[in-house]
């Protein structure tokens, strides 16, 4: 195998309505909420808690899996969408149907990663910041042939969410 992945780090799927989704996952399933995201100046935002657009559930392992609303690009954004992924300003998902994935993948694989992508000659983005448990983490994003956006991501759910979750 040429990526050395751990799995999937992320799923999201679009929703009709947040408070059905919820219902459905959190409380009938049980999967418990660990981030809600509103929606400011054309992206997701953790300070707008008031209109929650994106809801992620913890569901096991690595993985978290998003429940968003759709998306309305503004005429600017569907221009910026156009580029290619490694000139993008910010990040876009798709919106429509599906919004994108992420597989988790170890710190010490990513730069592999990265070489098959480069010999690949597949155009990407990598994205390196600390997060709020002030672990470093990194994420690689790309398109397959398809548009779908997807994200090899170094964030270990379950460490990440350990106190939230209690696991």
């Amino acid at each position: 195998m040429k990526l050395k992945l751990e799995g999937v780090s992320e799923l999201v799927l679009q929703v009709k309505s947040m408070n059905r989704a919820i219902d459905f996952w959190s409380n009938k399933l049980g999967f418990p909420i660990v981030e809600q995201w509103g929606y400011e100046n054309g992206h997701f935002s953790e300070s707008n808690k008031e209109d929650i657009r994106a809801t992620w559930l913890y569901i096991g392992g690595h993985t978290r899996l998003g429940l968003w609303l759709p998306r309305n690009f503004s005429p600017l954004d569907k221009i910026e969408k156009e580029k290619t992924i490694s000139n993008w300003k910010g990040l876009y998902d798709q919106g429509g149907v599906h919004i994108h994935f992420a597989l988790h993948i170890k710190a010490e694989n990513f730069d592999s990663a990265i070489k098959v992508l480069n010999n690949a000659s597949i155009d990407h983005k990598v994205i390196e910041e600390v997060n709020t448990n002030m672990q470093k983490e990194k994420r690689l994003y790309f398109k397959d042939t398809e548009d779908n956006v997807v994200e090899f991501y170094t964030l270990d759910m379950r460490e990440d969410y350990k106190e939230r979750i209690k696991v």
